[in-house]
């Protein structure tokens, strides 16, 4: 049987090409999938600052939801910004049997000429590369060590002075030392106890762990956490997150984004690898019939077919998997090109990706022959021989079941779409879409036999009666052709629904982002803004009102709050005095001028669903992972799906990464294009790395982040209508070659070779129009029910260019690969057409 397998391959080779490169590029975006989420669960980030602690201890990074009793669940979200340790926790770890001694570590930013530099207190140099190599380390409040690349950057060198910003106040360091070589990250180092101030509270960012000799690591780990609680301890390359807050928040992110593209590819994957197979056994059905014509069992021509399909796609699968490193490689680099993970954070690709890819793979094309082959197990040898010369085209009990089953679910998820937040809506528009391009690929031939009942009209007004004879034959050939408007179903359907939608929502979100924004300035202020500069900017002829700007996460605890359990609010920190200025938000209760202190004002919808007024206290876990009780002192009317918290700047600030308030907002009286502007600038001139922006600035700022995840989306989506794009390509190609003895029959029946192509024509025509017809059936499951969620314009320009980009590509793709393959198909004279097997 072997022998007969491999001496089948040998021969069909080219008609088996199209499942070869079908399960090689499916396994290898399987791959890519399997190693984003890898990366997500190792969260390898190999330390530069703290790589001579064997252990380093931080904050657990995820946020433990509370239920409505206020009790914790097993429900987890990440931290918006980094999670501190008290100082006290030092000591608790030292308590720990195994450890020797215990490292505080303190990061904050600080401003120089060219931007934001890392300070970091003296004493955590020990535990990284960052050893004083000139001078002497730092011990008076005025004094700073820099490493080797700032003090290149700021050309300084011990005994000179530098000029840093911190705070918004400028202040004079005189530099006693240089540590670490030249390839070392660039620092500041503050004497510990200046650190300590400069950090704002207090708090720790880490805690360097030294363990005693001869203790194994392992052992001390699970001890600190036993003992000590809400802390994580990190070893080996996941060391990194304790410098960059942003790898720990990375873990949610590359995991989702792992799970959900490979979902979509799985789906893409087994419809397209089942409809080739299906393909390419339906086109072997006059040799199955000679064989079962002359002996052979039903199942030994399954077996045959079994064979020889895993023959070619195990070798598929195999090259899929060396050809997804380098692309799950570059994918990764892209990712972290555009800062959608951060640039520490390493690709993780271990046995396991490569064992889910092989075995998924390698099961959809084992599942796909079996069914694919099961009409040359059962039928009698008469049978299979009517089968050779009519194909069929009905559609199976168990496919229509399965495949209204999917229909319906598409509709409920539709239907459930429309009810959704507006920002929640993409988490059931595109499963969707994925189900409706299930009942798609299930009812293909059934989907075609429509279209050409639909088509079959205007074919025989433009076409005349080749048009009829087009008709004719894609009725008989439904079930070939069915395979190609499921390939143009899934590019129309899967790229429309998921570009299209995201895009809505997007560009809603933007909307609404900027809805309340009143300022025409904003200022980029290095090292932060304090009080008396923003004063002195509010200060300024023409300017209407000044405000110190911050963002940031967090959520409300109590009274109990169900509704951001995916995701924490956006919190928008500004100044009392300057809220209503830069903003059009009204209070519909209470007022803005109270923002001062622990206070918060809350949009009026979630006021009235949490049951409070203005004088109410609200406790509020912030995005550092402290929490206070504020005092509610105004509420305001907010876009519905879209509203943010409004907290005092320096409230905001003491709880982020920063510890800051990196932006100043300013409105004036002539826009922020006249004098105003100029002078704005002036009074801001003396702070080293200062940039101002005009309205389109501050809607970058008020905007940032927004989009990110819908890039994500996009960038892995396009990689998946790309993979159905070439799929169209191999369905057309493989579906007309085959025909070469029936379009000789054509022509020795005395059509011409330009009416042949016209028949081949209008019949690729019709499976187009009815793939494009069905995608964007399909598609229009996520992008109506999404415009109607938030509210948007159905024809906004982002989902117009969509759909015609994508009808574009179907266009380019179907219309040369028809011309040239037909031209191929018809060009061997009618004889030698006839006297071969194929």
């Amino acid at each position: 049987m072997w022998t007969l397998v491999l001496s089948g391959v040998r021969r069909r080779l080219a008609a088996l090409a199209a499942v070869f490169v079908a399960t090689m590029l499916g396994a290898a975006l399987v791959l890519i999938a399997g190693s984003l989420f890898e990366t997500g669960i190792r969260l390898a980030a190999p330390p530069e600052r703290l790589d001579g602690a064997p252990l380093v201890v931080i904050g657990d990074p995820s946020y433990r939801m509370l239920d409505e009793q206020n009790s914790p669940t097993t429900d987890y979200r990440p931290y918006p910004e980094r999670h501190r340790l008290d100082p006290a926790v030092r000591q608790t770890i030292m308590g720990v049997d195994g450890v020797a001694a215990t490292v505080p570590v303190q990061f904050f930013s600080v401003g120089g000429p060219s931007g934001l530099l890392t300070g970091q207190n003296w004493g955590s140099s020990q535990l990284g590369p960052l050893h004083l190599t000139g001078g002497r380390a730092p011990s008076a409040a005025d004094e700073v060590a820099v490493s080797a690349s700032a003090a290149e950057e700021l050309k300084v060198g011990p005994g000179d002075e530098v000029r840093l910003t911190r705070g918004g106040a400028l202040t004079g360091y005189r530099v006693t030392g240089t540590a670490g070589e030249p390839d070392a990250p660039a620092t500041v180092f503050f004497s510990d106890t200046e650190a300590s101030v400069r950090s704002g509270d207090g708090r720790l960012d880490a805690i360097g762990v030294l363990p005693k000799p001869g203790t194994d690591i392992e052992d001390i780990g699970p001890r600190i956490v036993q003992k000590t609680a809400g802390v994580r301890v990190l070893t080996g390359d996941g060391r990194g997150a304790a410098e960059d807050p942003a790898v720990s928040g990375a873990r949610t992110s590359t995991i989702v984004i792992g799970a959900v593209f490979g979902g979509i590819v799985l789906v893409v994957l087994a419809t397209i690898v089942s409809t080739m197979i299906g393909l390419a056994v339906r086109q072997r059905a006059r040799e199955i019939s000679l064989l079962r014509a002359t002996g052979a069992t039903g199942r030994q021509a399954r077996r045959l077919i079994v064979g020889e399909t895993m023959t070619i796609g195990v070798a598929g699968v195999l090259a899929g998997l060396t050809l997804g490193v380098p692309l799950a490689h570059l994918l990764f680099a892209v990712l972290s090109g555009v800062g959608i993970v951060p640039a520490v954070l390493q690709l993780s690709l271990g046995p396991i990706p490569f064992l889910v890819a092989l075995i998924t793979t390698t099961s959809v094309v084992w599942i796909s022959a079996r069914i694919a082959s099961r009409p040359a197990r059962w039928a009698r040898a008469i049978d299979a021989l009517r089968d050779a010369a009519t194909p069929r085209y009905r559609v199976g009990p168990l496919r229509w079941i399965l495949g209204v089953v999917f229909a319906l679910g598409t509709i409920a998820l539709a239907v459930i779409t429309c009810l959704m937040s507006p920002s929640l809506t993409s988490a059931t528009s595109g499963p969707a879409v994925l189900a409706g391009s299930i009942c798609v690929a299930l009812l293909a031939p059934a989907v075609l036999r429509a279209g050409i009942v639909f088509l079959r009209p205007i074919a025989r007004t433009f076409a005349g009666s080749l048009g009829a004879l087009a008709v004719h034959n894609a009725r008989a050939r439904t079930a070939q052709l069915s395979t190609v408007a499921t390939s143009i179903a899934l590019v129309v359907g899967i790229g429309v629904g998921n570009l299209a939608a995201q895009s809505i929502q997007v560009q809603a979100e933007q909307e609404a982002s900027i809805a309340s924004v009143r300022a025409d300035l904003v200022a980029q202020v290095p090292g932060g803004v304090d009080t008396s500069l923003t004063d002195r900017v509010r200060a300024i002829d023409g300017v209407v009102a000044a405000s110190g700007f911050v963002t940031s996460g967090g959520w409300i605890e109590r009274p109990y709050d169900p509704s951001h359990r995916d995701r924490p609010w956006a919190v928008r920190g500004v100044s009392a005095e300057g809220a209503a200025g830069v903003l059009h938000t009204r209070p519909v209760s209470g007022s803005l001028t109270q923002l001062t202190g622990d206070s918060i004002a809350l949009p009026q919808t979630t006021a009235g669903r949490l049951g409070v007024v203005p004088g109410d206290r609200v406790l509020f876990r912030f995005g550092d992972g402290t929490s206070g009780d504020l005092r509610l002192v105004a509420t305001f009317a907010d876009r519905p799906g879209y509203e943010s918290l409004l907290l005092p700047e320096r409230l905001v600030a003491a709880h982020t990464d920063s510890r800051s308030i990196p932006q100043l907002i300013v409105t004036t009286r002539d826009g922020g294009d006249g004098r105003a502007r100029d002078a704005v600038m002036a009074a801001l001139s003396g702070l080293p790395g200062v940039s101002i922006g005009g309205r389109d600035a501050v809607e970058a700022v008020f905007q940032q982040g927004i989009g990110i995840q819908g890039m994500i989306n996009s960038l892995l989506v396009a990689i998946v209508v790309a993979y159905a794009a070439i799929a169209v390509v191999n369905t057309l190609g493989v579906s007309v070659l085959a025909r070469r003895r029936e379009f000789a029959l054509l022509r020795l029946a005395g059509a011409t070779r330009r009416q042949v192509g016209r028949i081949l024509s209008t019949e690729m025509i019709i499976v187009t129009v009815t793939g494009v017809i069905a995608g964007l059936i399909v598609s229009a499951a996520a992008v109506l029910p999404t415009a109607m969620a938030v509210s948007g314009e159905l024809l906004r320009p982002g989902p117009v260019f969509t759909l015609l980009g994508l009808l574009v590509v179907v266009i380019l793709l179907v219309a040369p690969v028809t011309v040239a393959i037909g031209r191929r198909a018809i060009a061997p004279a009618p004889a030698d057409a006839l006297s071969t097997t194929g």
